[in-house]
């Protein structure tokens, strides 16, 4: 068998960190992209460390999404796109619980989400704005987006926010550009049952159940190339042996919305779940 290239190689490294598949890694090792870029501003990098904050608590409603289970993993992000605007990709049904996080809101007197964050439409994907910093969301034309935000309204609604006009949340995010070092590499954690990432003092805390090994991640976020060099402290925990308990899987989804977003899934209607 022929030795795969330098490119194949470093392509194919490339991609357990951001889980691009070979039309998305080979050209951008071609074009001279074999490390992993870091943004380049204060305010990229803040905006993805938000980013990253909020999928790890949208992939925790996820879970309660019919049918609930905390057997199987769930993630917001499936691939990532390192560039001076991050893509993203997302999983299945995590656009509704992304946005509800980021969108700017006031809930119980406090701002929310990504204060100034704003939406701009293209016709097969999104970008959320700040105006100086941008995420795009690739595949995510407007059809898409509609249905994320209906479960956004829903949720509002449910939880009783207080108003969606204007809001959100200013604070400085400590060491931001770790947060968004580790969004970019947000793949080494993909077979993992739940990622959680949260900054703490001077480094990031990192825990994750199930999934690579603490000295697998560790020897892999120091690759000279694909690595950083960012502070985080890593604790791995066994994944979950049991599922959610039964009044766990009666959260209140609407029926219209549930048989939404299970369309050719099993009915999730309440008296059937």
């Amino acid at each position: 068998m022929a030795r795969l290239s330098t490119t194949d190689q470093l392509a194919d490294l490339r991609r357990t960190y951001t889980g691009e598949n070979l039309s998305q890694a080979v050209p951008a090792v071609r074009d001279g992209d074999s490390v992993l870029s870091d943004a380049t501003t204060e305010a990229q990098r803040r905006l993805e460390a938000e980013v990253l904050l909020a999928g790890c608590a949208a992939a925790g409603m996820l879970q309660l999404m019919p049918p609930a289970s905390i057997i199987r993993p769930a993630h917001a992000f499936r691939t990532v796109e390192p560039g001076e605007t991050l893509r993203l990709h997302l999983s299945d049904r995590a656009l509704g619980p992304l946005l509800f996080e980021l969108l700017p809101r006031t809930e119980g007197g406090f701002g929310m989400g990504v204060a100034g964050l704003e939406h701009r439409q293209y016709r097969r994907s999104s970008e959320l704005t700040t105006g100086d910093a941008g995420v795009v969301l690739a595949g995510v034309d407007e059809h898409a987006w509609d249905l994320g935000m209906r479960y956004v309204r829903w949720m509002h609604e449910h939880r009783g926010v207080e108003y969606t006009d204007g809001g959100g949340n200013d604070d400085e995010i400590a060491e931001s550009a770790t947060g968004s070092a580790l969004l970019r590499r947000v793949h080494l954690w993909h077979d993992a049952s739940w990622l959680r990432a949260l900054p703490m003092g001077g480094a990031w805390f990192v825990e994750w159940a199930g999934g690579p090994a603490e000295d697998e991640i560790r020897q892999k976020l120091g690759h000279p190339d694909f690595g950083t060099t960012r502070v985080v402290t890593l604790r791995r925990i066994d994944a979950p042996a049991e599922d959610v308990e039964e009044g766990m899987r009666s959260y209140p989804w609407p029926e219209e919305f549930v048989s939404a977003v299970t369309a050719g899934q099993p009915d999730q209607r309440p008296g059937r779940r």
